[in-house]
């Protein structure tokens, strides 16, 4: 399987789990590797993660990072442009597809919990459950039932709260 770290700095590396299991990656103690880069060792701990986003904090020789991890899946994912990471999500709810809205179950100024259905998106002769990213108050309904939509577009926007 192939994973891709992505540093906050744009930098990323792409990481093979065969060489994890090839012995380039040394277990030494609980979350913690010596890794072979090279002709270069490094001891790389894992100090927090990773949590539903991929998000880690390592120490690498001493020195603390962070990073993103993406396994195969959530890469793509975001190629679909269905990532959950997007800061985005936080208020609003883009549509991860370009489809036709069904249904709408929420309407606006609605209550609502994370995970509850808000809308149905038809796309590729599916029927898609778009589900609340975040609890909170539903602000604005930007989506019509039985309009298309482009991927992106935003179809409900939630309030600052």
């Amino acid at each position: 399987m192939q994973y891709e770290v992505r540093w906050p700095d744009g930098q990323t590396a792409a990481v093979d789990s065969t060489a994890i299991e090839n012995d380039a990656w040394t277990p030494v103690g609980p979350r913690a590797w010596d890794v072979q880069v090279g002709e270069a060792t490094h001891r790389v701990l894992l100090l927090e993660g990773p949590d539903a986003q991929g998000h880690v904090t390592l120490r690498i020789d001493g020195v603390k990072w962070s990073a993103q991890v993406s396994d195969e899946r959530m890469q793509l994912l975001e190629r679909m442009g269905m990532s959950a990471s997007d800061e985005s999500l936080d208020r609003e709810l883009l549509a991860p597809m370009p489809g036709k809205v069904l249904s709408i179950e929420i309407e606006a100024g609605a209550e609502v919990a994370e995970g509850d259905a808000l809308l149905i998106l038809e796309a590729m002769k599916m029927e898609n459950v778009l589900k609340s990213p975040r609890a909170g108050r539903v602000e604005q309904v930007e989506a019509v039932a039985g309009e298309a939509v482009e991927k992106g577009a935003v179809l409900i926007t939630f309030a600052d709260e």
